[in-house]
C-alpha cells in the first residue's frame, strides 16, 4: 500500500478546497490535495461569473450579519456567519490582485440597503444581497472563476502543494473511542489503495448530484421523473461525470459526524432535450425556454393548485424550495394562454430575465416548443383546451379549473387574496384566447446543499455538537451551517464556499502548528 504523509490533506479541489489549500500553503504547512476528478474538480468547470464580497467595515459587516442571520431564520451557526463574512472581504484582493482576474463591472452596495434586492442583482434570494458584486471577465463562454482557480492551482504548485487527481478519499481514519482524525484512505484509478497520514483533514467534497441512488436513499430525490436528474437531463446542472458522489458525506458520517439537512435548491429548470445546446450547460440555451419560465405567471402543482406568489419566479432558490415542499414529484407547471404568449412577444416583464439569459422579447413560443418536443421532450406542451393539457401533463383537471377561475377573478378585481401576487403579473388563462401552453418545471440546482455541520472554526461536529478533533469541512456540503439547517433557500456560490474554505485552512493550520 502506498503511503502519503502530509501535515494537512484536503479532499476536493473546488472553490472551498482551493481556498483551504491557499491558506494552508501560506501558513507554511505541508499540503496535499486529493481530487476524484481527473483534473481540477468541484464546480471548477461550472463556476460563477461573479462573486459577492462584504467589505471589512463595521457598517457593512453588521448589516450583512443581520441580513444573513434573518435569512437563515437563526438556524445557522451565527458565530460562523460572522467569520464567513469577514473572510469574504479578502476575495477581491485574492481574485483581482493575486490571481489577476479582471472585473469590468463592480456594483457597490450601501450597507443600509443589504437584503433589499435579489442576491447577485438577480436570481438569488434577497438574503444573499450582503455586499459588493464583482462581475468577472471570462474566456470565451467559460465562467471566469474556473480560470481563477486554475491560476490558483499553478500558484500553489509552485509553493509545494501536491495535487493527486483521480485519487478519491473514501474513508477517514480516526483514533478509537472518539479520538482525533489521523488520516484517510484514498484509491487510485486502478483500485490501488493509498494510505494518507496527516495531522488534519479538510473535507471539501461538494455534493452528491452524480449519485442518484444515494439521493433517493436519503430522500433528497423524490420524483418519478428520475431521467431529468441524470446526465443530460439538465435539471441538475453540474457537468456530466462531475464526480459529485457524496463520498465526503459518507466518510464523515461513518466516523460519527453529525448529519445535517440536504436540499436541492438553486435553479428550477425545464429538463432537456431541446432546451439547452449541450447536455447540462445552463447558459448555452437552444431556445428561450428559460426566459419564458422566469416570467411571474400562473404556476400550479399536479393537483392544479397554486403554491407560491408568482413574483418569486426570479428568486430561484425560493421557488425551487417551494416546488420541493409543495409539489408531488418535485415538479410544478407553468400555464398561460395565447394572449399571454402575445404579451411576451411584445416584451417580457421588467426584471424577469436572469442575467445569464439575454433577450427582451419571446417570439414563436409554439415553434420553439414543437422543436424541443420533436427531439423527445415530454415536459412541455400546447393544446387548444385545458382538458388536453391536463391529460398530457397529468394535472388534476377539476383542481386546475377551480384554480384558474379564482386566478382569473383576481385579475378582474385587481387583488390576489390567496398569494398577494401583484395585479400587473396576474394574466388570465382563457381557452377562448385560442391556445393553452404548459411547461413542467422541476426543482434544480448546481449541486446538493448541506449534509455536514461545522462550528465557527470549521470543525466538523459530532452527534453531541462537539468538534471532531483534526477534522474540518467547507463548501457546499456545510451550507446548513451558514444558511440554515436544512439549507432550504440558498444556492451554491463563492460567497459561501470560498470563505468557509479560507476559514478551514486557517484553523487547520493553527491546529497542526499547535496554536489552538
Amino acid at each position: 500500500m502506498e503511503v502519503i504523509k502530509t501535515d494537512v490533506a484536503v479532499m476536493g479541489s473546488g472553490v472551498a478546497g482551493m481556498g483551504a489549500a491557499y491558506k494552508l500553503a501560506n501558513a507554511g504547512v505541508k499540503v496535499a490535495v486529493f481530487e476524484k476528478y481527473p483534473a481540477q474538480g468541484g464546480a471548477v468547470s461550472n463556476c460563477p461569473m461573479s462573486f459577492c464580497s462584504t467589505p471589512d467595515t463595521p457598517e457593512a459587516q453588521k448589516s450583512a450579519y443581520e441580513v444573513w442571520a434573518r435569512f437563515s431564520n437563526y438556524t445557522a451557526n451565527l458565530a460562523l456567519i460572522s467569520k464567513a463574512l469577514k473572510y469574504s472581504s479578502e476575495l477581491p484582493d485574492l481574485i483581482l490582485n493575486k490571481l489577476k482576474i479582471k472585473a469590468p463591472v463592480v456594483i457597490h452596495r450601501e450597507p443600509a440597503e443589504y437584503g433589499t434586492q435579489r442576491g447577485y442583482t438577480m436570481g438569488h434570494a434577497n438574503g444573499l444581497d450582503v455586499g459588493d458584486i464583482y462581475f468577472l471577465e471570462g474566456r470565451g463562454q467559460g465562467h471566469a472563476f474556473a480560470m481563477a482557480l486554475l491560476r490558483l492551482r499553478f500558484m500553489l504548485e509552485k509553493q509545494g502543494v501536491e495535487f493527486y487527481f483521480s485519487t478519491p478519499i473514501k474513508k477517514i481514519l480516526r483514533e478509537p473511542n472518539g479520538g482525533k482524525v489521523t488520516g484517510a484512505i484514498a484509491y487510485k484509478k486502478d483500485g490501488t489503495q493509498v494510505r494518507i497520514e496527516c495531522k488534519a483533514l479538510i473535507v471539501a467534497a461538494g455534493g452528491m448530484t452524480n449519485n442518484i441512488p444515494l439521493m433517493k436513499k436519503l430522500g433528497v430525490l423524490r420524483t418519478k421523473y428520475e431521467e431529468a436528474y441524470q446526465d443530460g437531463g439538465q435539471v441538475l446542472i453540474t457537468f456530466p461525470d462531475s464526480c459529485q458522489d457524496g463520498d465526503g458525506h459518507l466518510a464523515v458520517w461513518e466516523i460519527g459526524g453529525k448529519r445535517g439537512g440536504i436540499a436541492i435548491s438553486a435553479d428550477p429548470q425545464v429538463p432537456n432535450p431541446g432546451v439547452r445546446v449541450g447536455p447540462n450547460t445552463p447558459w448555452l440555451a437552444a431556445n428561450q425556454t428559460k426566459i419564458i419560465t422566469e416570467q411571474p405567471y400562473l404556476r400550479v402543482n399536479e393537483l392544479g393548485r397554486r403554491f407560491i406568489n408568482e413574483e418569486m419566479a426570479n428568486n430561484h432558490t425560493a421557488i425551487s424550495t417551494a416546488i420541493i415542499r409543495n409539489n408531488p414529484n418535485m415538479a410544478c407547471y407553468m400555464i398561460f394562454d395565447e394572449d399571454t404568449a402575445k404579451h411576451m412577444s411584445q416584451g417580457v416583464e421588467d426584471g424577469y430575465v436572469y442575467f445569464i439569459f439575454q433577450g427582451v422579447k419571446v417570439e414563436n413560443i409554439r415553434g420553439q416548443m414543437d422543436e424541443a418536443i420533436a427531439k423527445g421532450n415530454k415536459h412541455m406542451c400546447h393544446f387548444d383546451t385545458i382538458h388536453e393539457v391536463c391529460e398530457y401533463m397529468g394535472i388534476d383537471e377539476a383542481g386546475l379549473r377551480d384554480t384558474i377561475a379564482k386566478y382569473n377573478h383576481a385579475a378582474e378585481i385587481g387583488y390576489d387574496e390567496q398569494f398577494k401576487t401583484a395585479p400587473k403579473y396576474i394574466r388570465p388563462v382563457r381557452e377562448e384566447s385560442g391556445h393553452i401552453y404548459c411547461y413542467r418545471i422541476l426543482a434544480g440546482g448546481y449541486d446538493t446543499m448541506g449534509g455536514v455541520l461545522i462550528d465557527e472554526n470549521a470543525n466538523v461536529l459530532d452527534e453531541d455538537n462537539r468538534p471532531i478533533e483534526g477534522l474540518y469541512a467547507a463548501g457546499d456540503m456545510v451550507t446548513g451551517s451558514i444558511y440554515g439547517d436544512p439549507p432550504a433557500n440558498a444556492g451554491g456560490n463563492v460567497h459561501g464556499s470560498m470563505p468557509t474554505g479560507l476559514l478551514a485552512g486557517d484553523c487547520a493550520a493553527a491546529y497542526v502548528k499547535g496554536e489552538i
